[in-house]
């Protein structure tokens, strides 16, 4: 997703839609590059904000989907109504469909 030569986000495939806000939660992992490793190793987990239908991540920070998008709003609405939006979850492409 994103990296430098310090460090990667890696996010998953898998979304939380929430299509009144047109957003897409994502988990992530931070990575730190370790020289003694030669490559990239956790560090810790990220929620992560896109808009719909774009690459480029908008927002991330270590802490809840509900948490990360509240601070993400600056406060434009409460905590306990981001609680209670309808949301669903998005599989990555070529995902084999949810068996019932």
């Amino acid at each position: 997703m994103e990296s430098d030569e310090d460090y990667q986000i890696v996010i998953s495939g898998w979304a939380v839609h929430i299509p009144e806000l047109g957003l897409n939660l994502h988990e992530g992992i931070f990575c730190n590059y370790d020289a003694e490793e030669g490559g990239y190793l956790p560090d810790f987990a990220v929620t992560v904000i896109k808009e719909e239908g774009q690459e480029e991540w908008l927002y991330y920070e270590q802490d809840d989907f509900v948490i990360t998008l509240a601070n993400y709003l600056h406060g434009k609405t409460d905590v306990e109504r981001l609680g209670q939006l309808f949301c669903f979850i998005r599989m990555p492409d070529g995902s084999p469909p949810a068996e019932e």
